[in-house]
C-alpha cells in the first residue's frame, strides 16, 4: 500500500428531490374521472383495498377499471390498528411478488390510515422502492396519513416501531368516502383536525367551535367541511414540508403524540388513534395552563369544543402517573433523549417544552381530573 492510500477518507454528498401531488378529487370512482388512471402508462393497476372499503366500494372499483379497459389486480386486507403487524404486511409483499410488479408500476392503496401505512411501507422496501398512490377513504386518512412521508407498521408491541420515510407519487382526496363512515370514525378523524386547530390555526378552531354539530350530522358533506379539510391539509403541508425526514425533532405536529402512543397500544382495540391523540392534546393543554402559556378561559374553550365535537375528554390512563411516566420515557427515547413536548401557546400558536418535571405531571393530572369531575363525561 502506498503512503498516499493510507488514511484516505472519502465523502459522499447527495440529495434526492421530493415532489408529490395532493389532489382534491370529486367522484373519484366515476369512470369519467381519470384521476386513478394518471401516473401510470401500463394497462393494468394493482390495487390494495381495505376489507371494509371493499364491501362498500369494491364493485365500483371493479367497474371503474373495466369501463376504462384496464386490467385490475385487486387485493383485500383487514387493515385495523391491531392488524397493523408484520404478518399482515407480509401478505401485501406476497401479493406484489405473486403479480410480478414492475419497479416503476405504481400500487394504488385504497383505505384508511392503517392501510396507507402498510402499503406505503411495503412499497418502500419492496425492490428497494416502488411507486405508490394513496387514496384515503376516512376523514383521518384525508387530513393526516395522506400528507406525510412516514410509513410504518407496529412491532415489538410498540406503535409504528418499524418504518421509513417514503413519499407517494400522489395522494387523491375525495371527501365523499366520509359519507359512509360511522359517527365514531368521523369523530376519530376530527381529532387530528382539532389538534392542528389548537396549535396552529385559530380560524380553523373557530369553525370547529361554531359548526361542530353541522359537520358531524352531515358527515362532512357541506361547504364548511370543504373549508375545514382545506385548512387542515394546508396546515399539515406547511408544517411537514420543511422537515419531511424529521431531522428537527422539535415538531409542533407531534402535539397529541407525546403520551398517547403507549396508552393507545395498551388499550387496543377499544381506543382509536384519534381518540388517544385528542386526550393527549387535552392533557398537554392542561400542562400549558400550569406554565401560564394559555388562560383558563382558553382551556375551557378547548374542552368545550372537544365535547361539542363528541371527542372523548377523559381516560383513566391519563390520570395514572405510572402510565404517564412510562409513556413520556418512551417518547424521550423516540425524540433522541429530549422531551420536546408541544403545547398550545394561546389558541392557534404553540411552544415546545423540554424541561417538564414530575411535579408538573402531578399538577396536570389534577387539572385534567377536575374537568372530568365537573361533568358526566363518557369514559372510554
Amino acid at each position: 500500500m502506498t503512503e498516499q492510500a493510507k488514511g484516505q477518507t472519502w465523502s459522499v454528498n447527495a440529495a434526492q428531490p421530493v415532489s408529490f401531488t395532493i389532489h382534491s378529487c370529486e367522484n373519484i370512482l366515476d369512470p369519467n374521472n381519470k384521476d386513478l388512471l394518471r401516473f401510470n402508462n401500463s394497462n393494468r393497476r394493482l390495487v390494495v383495498i381495505d376489507k371494509t372499503v371493499n364491501k362498500l366500494y369494491g364493485q365500483q372499483v371493479i367497474d371503474y377499471f373495466k369501463t376504462n379497459n384496464v386490467e385490475l389486480c385487486l387485493f383485500e386486507i383487514d387493515a385495523t390498528e391491531e392488524n397493523k403487524n408484520w404478518a399482515n404486511t407480509n401478505t401485501v409483499l406476497q401479493f406484489l411478488e405473486d403479480n410480478s410488479v414492475l419497479r416503476r408500476e405504481p400500487i394504488i392503496a385504497v383505505g384508511g390510515g392503517v392501510l396507507l401505512d402498510i402499503v406505503g411501507f411495503c412499497a418502500g422496501v419492496y425492490r428497494r422502492g416502488i411507486p405508490y398512490i394513496k387514496v384515503p377513504t376516512t376523514l383521518l386518512g384525508i387530513v393526516d396519513a395522506s400528507i406525510g412521508t412516514k410509513v410504518a407498521v407496529n412491532h415489538f408491541n410498540r406503535r409504528n416501531r418499524i418504518g421509513t420515510y417514503y413519499p407517494p407519487i400522489a395522494s387523491l382526496l375525495d371527501k365523499k368516502f366520509i359519507a359512509t363512515q360511522d359517527e365514531r370514525n368521523i369523530v376519530n378523524g376530527i381529532a387530528e383536525i382539532f389538534k392542528m386547530a389548537i396549535i396552529k390555526d385559530e380560524k380553523l378552531f373557530s369553525i370547529l367551535e361554531n359548526h361542530a354539530k353541522e359537520l358531524i350530522n352531515t358527515k362532512f358533506q357541506t361547504d364548511y367541511a370543504d373549508t375545514v379539510i382545506n385548512l387542515a391539509v394546508s396546515d399539515m403541508v406547511n408544517e411537514l414540508t420543511p422537515n419531511l425526514w424529521e431531522k428537527n425533532l422539535e415538531r409542533a405536529v407531534d402535539y397529541g403524540h407525546s403520551f398517547s402512543p403507549i396508552i393507545e397500544m395498551k388499550n387496543l382495540p377499544n381506543l382509536f388513534h384519534g381518540e388517544a391523540v385528542v386526550l393527549d392534546c387535552l392533557f398537554s393543554a392542561c400542562l400549558s395552563l400550569i406554565r401560564k402559556h394559555i388562560t383558563q378561559d382558553e382551556l375551557d374553550r378547548i374542552f368545550k369544543t372537544a365535547r361539542n365535537l363528541k371527542l372523548p375528554t377523559y381516560h383513566k390512563d391519563f390520570v395514572d402517573v405510572n402510565t404517564l411516566k412510562l409513556a413520556l420515557s418512551d417518547t424521550i427515547k423516540h425524540r433522541n433523549g429530549n422531551q420536546y413536548l408541544p403545547v398550545p401557546l394561546s389558541i392557534g400558536n404553540n411552544a415546545i417544552l423540554n424541561n417538564v418535571t414530575g411535579e408538573e405531571i402531578y399538577l396536570t393530572i389534577t387539572i385534567f381530573q377536575n374537568y372530568e369531575n365537573s361533568r358526566n363525561n363518557r369514559n372510554i
